[in-house]
């Protein structure tokens, strides 16, 4: 319900091409940064592990996905913790959220861009 409110609110603001580009730069850095959450802590480099959990927070707020948001800057509050033994689950926690979520991210983006290919001079 948050997410239709956001997007609603969004589509007011910057119309569907705006927002079009918006979700869909949402979607391919999400995914990214999801892989590179693993990354990070397999590597160690946990000041990494932070800013990317940080701006998976950051992103996700802008259409208000408050679970993964949460999620996320749990992961950057625990990063900053020496040895914590909880990353690996709150990772998962963050990539389970987000997979729960990306179905719906995903038509959504569909739904904008065909709604702009039907507005477009060829659709006369």
């Amino acid at each position: 319900v948050r997410f239709r409110q956001a997007v609603e609110g969004l589509l007011r603001e910057i119309g569907s091409g705006g927002l079009s580009e918006i979700l869909d730069s949402y979607l391919t850095d999400t995914r990214s940064r999801m892989e590179f959450l693993s990354q990070f802590l397999g590597a160690g480099d946990l000041p990494s592990l932070a800013r990317c959990a940080h701006s998976i927070q950051g992103a996700s707020a802008i259409f208000w996905l408050n679970d993964l948001k949460q999620a996320a800057l749990e992961v950057e509050l625990a990063a900053g913790l020496p040895d914590n033994p909880d990353l690996f689950h709150l990772i998962g926690a963050v990539r389970d959220r987000y997979a729960d979520l990306e179905p719906e991210l995903q038509a959504t983006h569909a739904t904008l861009v065909a709604s702009l290919r039907g507005s477009g001079p060829s659709a006369a």
